[in-house]
């Protein structure tokens, strides 16, 4: 039997690569199906939504920790260099009610902190600590594997290049959409049974501490 072509969608989710991260994205909706989302818990063409950092609801374990949420441990990162100011920091960070208030408060408090290399290796770090959440929580792994393949993830946000994208006055999604990639390359992995090529001797040089302790890659 003759196998049935691939969608453009899924085309392009498949060609996806760590190193299409940074790169900046043009996509017109009408030549490609989207799934589109902004908030936390969302809904794009009747299909729920619930894969932002900042969706409530899927804890996880990681590093001998329990974690709230995916954006706790990501946000941990920005202040992971050895020494006790940056634990009292990432603590701090804990103390957030959810995500957003971490991402909206906490991180406002201490922006003039952040490591001076974080930008080296935070789409590394990113996609490490999305799949912590992929493999430590079987909900969230459902529900991202229950993402239709002919789709592309777009996440949007107006004044996000990194992470997200957004649509000028055509319509047309501009933007790295870092985020929706990182996404879209974890749930190739868990269909495949692989893990995702992270640079693990990028992080590692980079020396990540996470409440006192070195994080091995």
């Amino acid at each position: 039997m003759q196998q049935k072509p691939m969608s453009a969608e899924a085309l392009y989710n498949a060609q996806l690569t760590i190193d299409d991260l940074t790169k900046d994205i043009a996509l017109d909706p009408k030549h490609f199906r989207l799934l589109t989302y902004s908030k936390p818990k969302d809904e794009c063409d009747g299909i729920e939504i619930q894969l932002g950092n900042q969706a409530g609801g899927f804890p996880f374990t990681c590093l001998g920790h329990e974690w709230k949420g995916v954006e706790f441990l990501y946000l941990c990162g920005e202040w992971s260099w050895q020494g006790e100011d940056a634990v009292a920091i990432q603590r701090d960070v804990l103390t957030a009610k959810s995500g957003y208030a971490a991402r909206r408060f906490k991180k406002a408090k201490y922006a003039n902190s952040v490591r001076p290399d974080y930008a080296a290796f935070r789409h590394h770090w990113m996609l490490w600590c999305v799949w912590q959440k992929c493999i430590g929580n079987d909900e969230f792994r459902n529900h991202l594997l229950s993402m239709p393949d002919d789709r592309i993830i777009v996440e949007v946000v107006k004044r996000d290049k990194v992470w997200a994208a957004w649509p000028d006055a055509d319509g047309i999604f501009h933007g790295a959409n870092a985020m929706g990639k990182i996404l879209t390359l974890c749930r190739q992995n868990l269909k495949q049974g692989t893990t995702p090529t992270i640079d693990s001797r990028l992080l590692n040089e980079r020396g990540i501490y996470i409440l006192g302790q070195r994080v091995q890659f």
